[in-house]
Order: structure tokens, then C-alpha cells, then sequence
């Protein structure tokens, strides 16, 4: 029998920075997902990514059963999500495979549960909840539920460049740089639960462009001025970064004209740095079970 977890994207984060002396963000879910299948064998069969074999791990020592029994279990993943460009990769692998296993041992756990096993691999997004909330990626812990945004789409600029988040972590006082820019983080904070309470995608999205200006000063992201230039010409809602990645996102309603902004980007040259420029819905956060994609039940 097969077992499996379905976990969305993100595009980067609606804001990212230190409040309260901690470092929080907020990120969004599009439909984008890695998909895992856990499947029960006769043999030893311990193969697979080492964060996600971690994680079938983790959830049998949450559980007290034996840690052997879980090298018997086959591990697959099929995701379409990008590698090292901060849209949640390795999040949506070890969510996906937390939650499969759940299902293979017959147990469960809320998102927030989730969550905070998953932080004890590596620091974590906050996709795995319905909700869009404000989060400690390192803890996992949700501080704030700020509610959900409807009938949005982000154009995704993704270039060639990776980005390794816990090398931007380790960069010399990055804690200290981040100090640096917490009012402007606090204000957009405060922006992005104002935007979300009162469903007005130009209050989030100015929220958005001003996490990702603050953030030039630990990782700079070429192009960035011009292409909020761009998008504000165009008429765009705001534009968003993957504060420890390298993707870029173009906040719009479902009935703007992704096209025609992305001939825009490209008559600027901009596909020149991000060679690949395409469109994903923003939908609610949430671990899936595999029945049919467009009736998968969320965690």
C-alpha cells in the first residue's frame, strides 16, 4: 500500500525580518507542490534525500516506535518545485514526507505540530498552515494568524542563481544587519495584516515592496528597482523577494494580464538575469492527501 503528502510552494515571503528581537516571516503558498510516496518493503531500503529520511525519523520517535522499523519504508519524490531559489523546496519535501508517514502509521498532527518537528531538521516556512500567519522559521511557531488573500496570482522571476539559506544565515553579522532594518520590517508587518484584514492587495503589496527594499542591504537582488519601476508602471499591486533565495514575485489579481507584464519584463532584458518569467496562482497553505488535486483534503 502507498502513503502519500502533497506539499505547495512559496514564492519567497510577503515579509521577512526581525520583530521583537526575533526573526519572523511570513510566506505565501502557489500552486506549485512536491509530491511524496511512502511505501512499506520487506527489505532495508533507507534511500532517499537525507532531510527527508530525517523527518520519517523524527515522526516515529514522536510516536515511540521503533526507528528501525522506518528504514523498511521506500521513499519517492516528485516535485516541481525549484532548488535553491527560496520558494520552499526543502520545506514542501519534508512537510510532504511528515505528513505521508503520518498517514502510513495512522496517526496525525495539526500544521502547527508539523511545523515545529519539521523546524528541528532546518529552519522552516509557513506553508505547512491554512492560514497565512506571521512564523518563526526557526522554531516553527505561529505567532499571529493574519488570514487569507483570494483571487491573487504572483509572475515569478527565477533566474539561474541559487542561493544555499543557511550560508545567508551564517553571513557575519547577519542578525545584526537585520537589526538594522526592523523599523521599516515592523511597518511592514503592520501593512501586510492591515492589507489581508481589509482583502486590498495595494496595502500588501506595498508591504511587500518594502521588506524586499530592506533586504538589499544582506542580499541584493539585481534588477530589483527596476523591476518594481516596471510593475508599478504596469499597475502591478506590489513586489516581493525570497528574502534567503533568489526569486522574485509580481503581486496581481486574477484578472490582469500576466502576459503582457511578462513581454514588459522582457523588452527590459530582464529575462537576461531571470531567464525563466511565468505565472502561479496564490493559494491557502496546507499539506494535501493525494485523492484528486482539485479535492485534496488540507491538514
Amino acid at each position: 500500500m502507498k502513503y502519500y503528502g502533497i506539499c505547495p510552494a512559496s514564492c519567497g515571503e510577503f515579509v521577512q525580518g526581525v520583530r521583537d528581537k526575533e526573526e519572523y516571516l511570513s510566506s505565501y503558498a502557489i500552486d506549485m507542490y512536491s509530491t511524496v510516496t511512502l511505501e512499506e518493503k520487506l527489505n532495508n531500503i533507507s534511500l532517499g534525500p537525507s532531510k527527508s529520511r530525517k523527518a520519517i525519523e523524527e515522526v516515529f520517535k514522536r510516536f515511540r516506535l521503533p526507528v528501525e522499523d522506518s528504514k523498511n519504508i521506500s521513499l519517492n519524490i516528485d516535485s516541481q518545485i525549484p532548488v535553491g531559489k527560496g520558494m520552499a523546496s526543502s520545506t514542501a519535501d519534508i512537510g510532504a514526507t511528515i505528513f505521508a508517514t503520518l498517514d502510513l502509521i495512522n496517526k496525525s498532527l495539526t500544521g502547527e505540530e508539523i511545523s515545529k518537528l519539521a523546524s528541528t531538521i532546518e529552519p522552516t516556512d509557513s506553508t505547512y498552515i491554512e492560514e497565512n500567519c506571521i512564523f518563526n522559521p526557526l522554531n516553527g511557531e505561529v505567532i499571529k494568524y493574519i488570514g487569507n488573500i483570494k483571487n491573487s496570482k504572483v509572475v515569478i522571476l527565477e533566474p539561474n542563481k541559487t542561493l544555499d539559506t543557511m550560508k545567508i544565515r551564517n553571513t557575519p553579522n547577519y542578525k545584526d544587519i537585520k537589526l538594522q532594518n526592523k523599523e521599516i520590517i515592523k511597518e511592514s508587518f503592520y501593512l501586510l495584516e492591515e492589507g489581508i484584514r481589509k482583502n486590498d492587495l495595494s496595502i500588501i503589496g506595498k508591504a511587500c515592496t518594502m521588506s524586499g527594499l530592506a533586504n538589499e542591504n544582506i542580499d541584493k537582488k539585481e534588477g530589483l528597482k527596476e523591476i518594481i519601476e516596471i510593475s508599478q508602471n504596469y499597475g502591478a499591486y506590489g513586489v516581493n523577494i525570497a528574502h534567503s533565495g533568489t526569486v522574485i514575485g509580481i503581486l496581481i489579481d486574477e484578472h490582469m494580464d500576466d502576459k503582457k507584464l511578462i513581454e514588459k519584463l522582457k523588452n527590459y532584458k530582464l529575462d537576461k538575469v531571470y531567464n525563466k518569467i511565468y505565472t502561479h496562482n496564490i493559494i491557502d497553505g496546507g499539506i494535501r492527501r493525494k485523492l484528486e488535486w482539485n479535492t485534496s483534503k488540507i491538514l
